[in-house]
């Protein structure tokens, strides 16, 4: 894959487009490409277990929340939704 070369193309979802066009990549895996290969901060990164887990937590919910719900609750945060996913995950390491 021409990654490199995707730095040049003019936003992300051109990059989301190649990527979902290959065998085996789903959209968890290109949201996390974005975030960590590209600097795209809005990944919503719902179907990601610890996301969910730490939005129920943070919810005061005893179940992670499902990939909808949690897709719901972070749109609203849109262009920042990876930077949300990270606070989640790290919320993880945090005494309930």
């Amino acid at each position: 894959m021409p990654l490199d070369d995707w730095l040049l193309l003019p936003n992300a979802e051109l990059i989301r487009e190649r990527l979902l066009a290959v065998r085996g990549i789903g959209p968890w895996t290109v949201d996390y490409v974005l975030l960590r290969g590209f600097g795209w901060l809005d990944g919503s990164l719902h179907g990601d277990a610890a996301v969910r887990r730490g939005l129920g937590r943070l919810l005061g919910q005893a179940a992670a929340p499902d990939e909808q719900a949690a897709r719901s609750w972070l749109t609203p945060f849109s262009p920042w939704r990876a930077l949300l996913a990270a606070h989640l995950w790290a919320s993880l390491a945090l005494p309930a």
